[in-house]
């Protein structure tokens, strides 16, 4: 009876210890999700000083605190901590790494680490691409990408997506083409922002009937799809012109220029629509018109448009 009491007073004991480690993981994961990073890093802090030894998911969340704080010196604490303590080699620990290492602005320690990995996944991969591209090295990630193929790994649509960008960056429309190729065989262009790639890549190397085309073909365009066809094509004006808009189309541009603060063009567009198209405004158009006016201090002019919203009552 002694031994099944002590027994079951272990075992609470080992539960709540158990609880107090998930409760701090999954606070310090909260407060890095929610944008409140140095609560996250504080609450590992007092993890440690409560003698909780951090496992592999703490030391990921914490690096990605360190990499959103660009706190290099507390990035490195983690980088001994986890050397001494034998984490290495896992992949998603040196991943981590070679973010934070990259956020912090230094590359060459990025490379070190995905250099150093013996079995490389795609998210390593993505990893150094993404380094290279946040860097401004977008020929180096463009090298990586090369070689990531060259062991038969599988592309996924974030990395798809990264290099899609890093095409339209530097103008290599054949390689772009390639990409969406390999997106189309994994129905990468089902994927919103991959799709959005493709439409932008196209545009901003010059294939705008190619940009169209694959427009076109998304059956479900949100805004991410409209802003890509708009930066592709440069002007708004110029992207709404080569299509049949519609009341919904000019809704998704007016709400793209509300939250960029594009007040000129998104008063363009208004008229645009009113006087060119004759569509009539909506509550939602003008909502989107006086908030932007109103948001930047143009009180007058959203005046003008609250009095003309009132016609609609």
């Amino acid at each position: 009876m002694v031994f099944a009491v002590y027994f079951l007073s272990e075992l609470n004991s080992q539960v709540r210890v158990h609880l107090d480690r998930v409760m701090i993981i999954q606070g310090a994961s909260g407060y890095a999700s929610n944008g409140r990073l140095e609560q996250a890093l504080r609450s590992i802090i007092w993890m440690q000083q409560e003698g909780f030894k951090p496992d592999v998911v703490t030391v990921a969340t914490v690096l990605l605190v360190c990499a959103q704080l660009r706190a290099l010196k507390q990035g490195k604490e983690i980088h001994c901590y986890v050397v001494k303590n034998g984490f290495l080699p896992n992949a998603s620990i040196t991943t981590s790494l070679m973010m934070m290492y990259s956020k912090c602005g230094v590359l060459e320690y990025s490379f070190k680490l995905f250099d150093a990995m013996e079995k490389r996944n795609v998210i390593s991969w993505t990893a150094m691409i993404d380094s290279y591209i946040e860097s401004g090295y977008l020929h180096e990630a463009l090298g990586v990408f090369r070689s990531m193929q060259l062991p038969k790994h599988r592309l996924d649509s974030v990395a798809t997506a990264r290099m899609l960008s890093v095409c339209a960056e530097l103008g290599v429309l054949k390689l772009g083409k390639e990409i969406h190729g390999q997106a189309l065989k994994k129905d990468f262009e089902l994927v919103p922002f991959v799709s959005a790639g493709i439409v932008k890549m196209y545009g901003i190397c010059g294939a705008n009937d190619k940009a169209k085309l694959v427009f076109d073909a998304i059956p479900v365009k949100g805004s991410m799809t409209w802003t890509a066809i708009i930066e592709a094509f440069g002007l708004y004006q110029d992207a709404i012109n080569l299509f049949k808009p519609n009341h919904f189309t000019f809704k998704v541009v007016l709400s793209i220029c509300e939250k960029a603060e594009f007040v000129d063009e998104a008063c363009q567009i208004f008229n645009l629509m009113t006087r060119r198209y004759k569509i009539k405004a909506s509550e939602e158009h003008y909502a989107s018109i006086i908030g932007l006016l109103t948001r930047v201090g143009r009180a007058e002019e959203a005046q003008r448009y609250i009095q003309l919203s009132s016609s609609l009552a």
